[in-house]
């Protein structure tokens, strides 16, 4: 029997020593601690083990030094200390296995989540390194009209917005051009049409409106992201509402829900349903879809303040990723989304935020994609495009200065 338990307690240990190391595999592949942490984690996992197997070694050393001692004596018996010690480091090596399996179905559900999203460049184009993130960097995002999801034929890119990222500096312009605006289709001749029917999958390709905004704006578009109108109420919600500001008090409903947002005058917290219907509405302001954009920027402004608040709310990306998986798509790559990730747990970056946005008047005009009809376009007003250009090559030369 004393063999027995003997093995039970050497394979009690080698199971501990076996499940810290595949932790720390996952840990390592997830690629979002430092290597600091890493380190400590390490140190932490060998420590407890080598606590654990001490502890029995000693207490097997005195089991063996007091039967000596005893055997003369009849049956030898077991001090009490060394029972405590051997149940103290069996309990100690069980909680420790728990634990490493429980951090390991973490960190696995966080590996499963980038292969899924993680995607390769396009042949022929080369990315930055991930790692680097020094320079700064371009992101489209593109919101969908769909309440399903991003791979919706008959869903308009409702939302077009480009991110220009200087990590260096800690800065960010979200750069907006309403839908409506009469814009030349990339790779089309005659006819101008409407940024938002871009986004038709039914009739161009899944880049057309990104290739569309680099002409616009004669910029290079380094990552894409594209997301559907639920993304941005689980996004909130997780992380617990985000604060916007308000010029306009409302009242908005919201949509099959028994619910109304009461949008007040000035800087307030929001919830999901409510940040989305801020985003989305746009028949109470006389300027139209134009003070809808301003709208989507305080949102996802709101969205960067909070992440970039505390490591807390950045932990939470995974789980932000997870939840939104099925309505969204980057060309953001695996190790790039970890390295930012890992970038801002380490920097810590304040972003600060600047909103611009082309601006222009409404006509009636017939489009590339429904040219036999006149729809509603704005066309831009050469000034303001020509700021937001300019504001834009401002941020990407930064560095140059």
């Amino acid at each position: 029997m004393k063999t027995l338990f003997r093995v039970l307690r050497v394979l009690l240990l080698v199971a501990q020593a076996v499940v810290a190391g595949i932790l720390v595999f996952s840990l390592v592949r997830m690629n979002i601690l430092g290597s600091r942490w890493i380190v400590l984690i390490i140190a932490g996992l060998v420590g407890v083990f080598m606590l654990c197997a001490l502890g029995l070694m000693l207490a097997y050393r005195a089991e063996k030094k007091k039967a000596r001692i005893d055997g003369e004596n009849g049956v030898p018996k077991i001090k009490t200390g060394i029972i405590i010690t051997r149940v103290a480091c069996g309990v100690l090596s069980i909680a420790s296995i728990v634990e490493c399996v429980f951090l390991y179905q973490y960190t696995e559900s966080i590996n499963h989540l980038f292969d899924k999203i993680s995607v390769a460049a396009p042949e022929g184009e080369e990315k930055e390194e991930a790692g680097e993130f020094e320079k700064p960097f371009i992101v489209y995002i593109s919101g969908s009209d769909s309440r399903e999801n991003v791979e919706d034929p008959t869903a308009r890119s409702d939302v077009n917005i480009v991110a220009v990222v200087n990590p260096k500096k800690g800065k960010i312009l979200l750069a907006s051009v309403p839908r409506d605006t009469y814009v030349q289709l990339h790779g089309t001749e005659g006819l101008k049409d409407k940024l938002t029917h871009a986004g038709l999958r039914m009739y161009y390709d899944a880049d057309m409106s990104k290739l569309t905004m680099e002409d616009y704006l004669g910029i290079k578009i380094d990552y894409t992201v594209k997301v559907s109108f639920d993304t941005v109420v689980s996004v909130v919600d997780e992380l617990g509402g985000v604060e916007i500001f308000s010029d306009t008090a409302l009242n908005l409903k919201v949509e099959k829900k028994n619910k109304t947002c009461h949008i007040i005058y000035g800087l307030q917290t929001v919830d999901g349903d409510c940040a989305l219907r801020f985003s989305r509405e746009r028949k109470s302001y006389y300027r139209g879809d134009k003070h809808r954009g301003e709208n989507q920027q305080e949102v996802l402004t709101g969205i960067i303040n909070k992440l970039s608040s505390s490591r807390d709310y950045v932990l939470k990306l995974p789980t932000i990723l997870e939840i939104a998986a099925d309505s969204f798509e980057t060309s953001f790559s695996r190790d790039e989304i970890t390295t930012l990730i890992r970038k801002q747990l380490e920097e810590s970056i304040a972003w600060q935020v600047e909103s611009v946005s082309v601006d222009g008047e409404g006509q009636l005009l017939p489009t590339y994609t429904y040219p036999e009809m006149e729809l509603y376009v704005m066309i831009a007003d050469e000034e303001s495009l020509a700021g937001v250009k300019s504001r834009i090559n401002e941020y990407l030369e930064t560095d140059k200065k």
